[in-house]
């Protein structure tokens, strides 16, 4: 009897380390398939390239000197001719387009359309009526001083041509210019698709303008 009672002993320990430690074995490799996949922190390189934005804004620094003095000048020639002059700005509109080299350079080029009306009266009722417009076509360059992955602060440059047209019921002229624009700051926030922009300009662009875009 004691013999067997050895036996059983001698076999039990044997037999136990090997039962824990596939208990271990178990434990662990629930452990594992437990585990959250690990989710990729974020990097330039997982970011869309492409940017596309349309907006409208105030006028121009380019409009407000220029419709100024045609304002001042037509106001004070209609007042020896006893004629009123009511002027309307129509606004600033534009479509940009950067495509994102690196981190911190982007090129690209901007549509920018800027409109005033006029309208000349007297005792009979309207005599005249004027649309004065600009339509720059700008290569741009921005260089961008923070790129995170919802907010992007950049200053830009755009060199290009501009059509200055003037029209009214007697005659329509038109006259191509050097079309520049400086833009001192500008901020995107958006996630990786959609984003709005506002942005400060001294030029052919507005001098405050606000938008939305895309990027893909």
């Amino acid at each position: 009897m004691k013999t067997k009672i050895v036996a059983i002993a001698i076999m039990a320990m044997l037999v136990l380390p090997f039962i824990a430690k596939g208990q271990e074995q178990d434990s662990t490799t629930s452990k594992i398939y437990m585990q959250e996949p690990e989710t990729k922190a974020y990097s330039f390189d997982m970011a869309s390239r492409n940017e596309i934005s349309v907006s409208v804004g105030t006028i121009s620094g380019f409009g407000a000197v220029f419709d100024f003095f045609k304002v001042l000048i037509e106001g004070i020639g209609n007042s020896f001719s006893h004629k009123g002059t009511d002027t309307k700005f129509i606004g600033t509109y534009g479509i940009d387009y950067y495509y994102q080299v690196n981190k911190w350079f982007r090129p690209g080029a901007k549509f920018v359309y800027e409109g005033l009306s006029t309208t000349v009266t007297d005792s009979t009722g309207i005599v005249n009526k004027y649309y004065t417009s600009t339509i720059s076509l700008m290569p741009s360059v921005q260089f961008t001083y923070l790129n995170k992955k919802y907010v992007k602060l950049y200053s830009g440059f755009d060199i290009g041509i501009t059509n200055l047209s003037d029209t009214n019921k007697a005659n329509s002229n038109s006259s191509t210019i050097l079309g520049l624009n400086i833009t001192p700051i500008g901020i995107r926030v958006g996630n990786e698709h959609v984003f709005g922009v506002i942005e400060t300009n001294i030029g052919m662009d507005a001098l405050i303008k606000g938008g939305i875009g895309v990027r893909f």
